[in-house]
């Protein structure tokens, strides 16, 4: 019984880990942003609408990149017209957090868009 027990425990921890998207499934990549790696990414729930932070680091020559994010609601469908992009520099070495706040109470998830900056 205490076997069976295990199993099913060791499943259900399985599928949880598998219904949350990693941090690579939640970024969307454009251009070139290969020197900047995503190293946080965490979501809360404040006051009835979705707050996000990213943190992101690069590991290279300085650079000047863009964000926004995407808000999306229960139904996978994006809540609201796309953000505009805003500009970020990352020094070499350096680490940034980038906060987001849904500007609607509809948006449940996000994705987060980093671009090669224009």
């Amino acid at each position: 019984m205490k076997k069976y027990l295990a199993i099913l425990m060791a499943a259900l921890a399985l599928v949880a880990c598998s219904s949350t998207p990693s941090m690579k499934d939640m970024t969307v990549r454009m251009g070139d942003t290969d020197s900047i790696q995503i190293t946080d990414m965490r979501s809360l729930v404040r006051n009835g609408v979705l707050t996000a932070q990213v943190t992101i680091q690069n590991d290279s020559k300085s650079n000047l990149v863009s964000y926004r994010f995407k808000w999306i609601g229960k139904n996978g469908m994006t809540v609201t017209d796309e953000e505009a992009w805003k500009p970020v520099t990352v020094g070499k070495g350096q680490s940034t957090v980038i906060m987001g706040i849904a500007p609607t109470p509809d948006a449940t998830d996000f994705r987060f868009e980093l671009n090669q900056y224009k």
